[in-house]
């Protein structure tokens, strides 16, 4: 739903001898003749002419797709990289150096671990999962080291940090310099009302940082009655503004409920016209304490009718389509989705989870367990990890399954009993509701062929 066409290239796996020589990179520039010094004392019995070729070759391949720079001095590689970096040719992404052999599955690399660095936050939003009393504690910055160490060492590339507000803790700059010192990408989900120049100053050396915010309305009073925090609008909002004028990445997120479905496309229309990507979402997911009491807030499916058609106007079917072709693709031993295969969450206590909001889920302890010990031997995390589509029986061959993302999480939070296969109606209704409207927009009925 994000109205953003950049390409990325995502992550790139080598072989154990191609993250050999990525490991002779550093952030200064090194001579290949002194590199190959090193290599040859590796590859021992390779000749040093078809080792050097290789090794230029390889290198050359980054360098082609923006991830390194080479040139003749090193005051070329220097001019060359702030020429590239200034002009976005350079890639605002990372290399997973990881060699893969016959007995590990690429799917299984912990790559990205969401921290939730403060579950405090100075809102009190009417749609949020946080139950408002579980909204009191910011993480132990030891721990948080602590984390990204251990993350470290098994080479995670990606951090994400929410809460609550995650700028509401007190070493929140330190925890960006951290993340920046050790190269990760990282992605900040907050509110921005607690933004202050020492937050901005170390979000700009990051190139590998962006922001995600919720913004709400365009209307002050629409966007307070939400957050129930009075001037939270245009704090938000100038937030926004700011770090776009200081060139961070930053994206507006607005889930649509009761209070906004009037006034949520001012949203779209501001975003766009301040050349920010913008993800509009009608529905929401329950508290994890399964009462539910969040919901109330949620739209109706004749609302989401009228946000739906919305969005046809917006010129969202395309999207939409071209996501559920791909979905339909998936057959029944495709994986669910990527908790435990890719990623997971950490709270403010180290209480793991595989996601932000399947917080009745514990798959891990930080207070007795490493992150290495959960990731491989969690029986948790093996059985979740092992779930298949085909596990969800009605949803495989739904009709509308393009139009639907089948979510454990989603589904344990509204069941009363939290049990992830329950699958909710609320969600099919949306997506029969959606499927309808995207084949109207773009093929009529009388043209379409279920």
């Amino acid at each position: 739903m994000l109205d953003d066409k950049r390409k990325y290239p995502g992550e790139k796996y080598v072989s154990i001898s191609g993250a050999v020589m990525l490991s002779m990179l550093k952030k200064v520039p090194r001579h290949i003749e002194e590199i190959l010094d090193e290599l040859v004392q590796i590859f021992i019995g390779v000749e040093y002419v078809v080792l050097k070729k290789d090794t230029i070759e390889f290198f050359n391949i980054f360098a082609n797709e923006g991830f390194i720079v080479y040139g003749e001095t090193i005051e070329s590689c220097n001019d060359k990289y702030f020429d590239e970096f200034k002009s976005n040719k350079l890639k605002d992404c990372y290399t997973q150096i990881e060699h893969i052999n016959g007995d590990t599955n690429q799917n299984e690399l912990l790559r990205s671990i969401h921290i939730e660095v403060a579950d405090k936050c100075n809102e009190r939003c009417v749609h949020c999962y946080i139950p408002n009393e579980c909204k009191n504690s910011t993480i132990d910055s030891n721990l948080f080291y602590r984390i990204i160490e251990e993350g470290l060492d098994m080479n995670i590339i990606h951090i994400t940090l929410s809460g609550g507000e995650p700028l509401i803790h007190k070493d929140i700059v330190n925890f960006l310099k951290k993340c920046r010192e050790a190269d990760l990408s990282v992605n900040i989900l907050s509110n921005l009302t607690l933004l202050t120049e020492d937050i901005i100053l170390e979000m700009k050396k990051n190139p590998l940082l962006s922001v995600q915010a919720s913004l709400y309305s365009m209307d002050a009073s629409v966007h307070d009655s939400i957050t129930k925090l009075n001037g939270s609008f245009e704090k938000t909002k100038s937030g926004i503004i700011r770090l776009c004028d200081e060139g961070i990445p930053v994206q507006i997120s607005c889930p649509i409920i009761k209070q906004n479905r009037e006034t949520c496309v001012d949203v779209l229309h501001w975003g766009w016209s301040h050349n920010i990507a913008v993800s509009i979402e009608p529905m929401i997911f329950a508290t994890y304490d399964h009462s539910g009491n969040n919901l109330e807030n949620r739209l109706i499916i004749e609302d989401i009718d009228i946000i739906l058609n919305m969005q046809m106007k917006e010129g969202y079917a395309n999207e939409i389509y071209r996501t559920a072709e791909y979905k339909e693709k998936l057959k029944a031993n495709d994986p669910i989705c990527s908790v435990c295969r890719y990623s997971f969450c950490v709270d403010t206590n180290g209480n793991v989870y595989p996601c932000e909001g399947w917080q009745n889920n514990l798959i891990g302890d930080l207070s007795c367990q490493s992150i290495k010990e959960v990731w491989e031997n969690s029986k948790k995390v093996q059985e979740l990890r092992s779930i298949s589509r085909g596990k969800f029986s009605k949803c495989t061959y739904c009709k509308d399954r393009g139009y639907c993302t089948v979510c454990m999480m989603w589904n344990s939070n509204e069941s009363l009993s939290g049990n992830p296969f329950d699958i909710s109606e609320y969600r099919c209704k949306v997506a029969e509701l959606t499927h309808e409207r995207v084949k109207e927009a773009l093929f009529g009925y009388n043209k379409w062929e279920l």
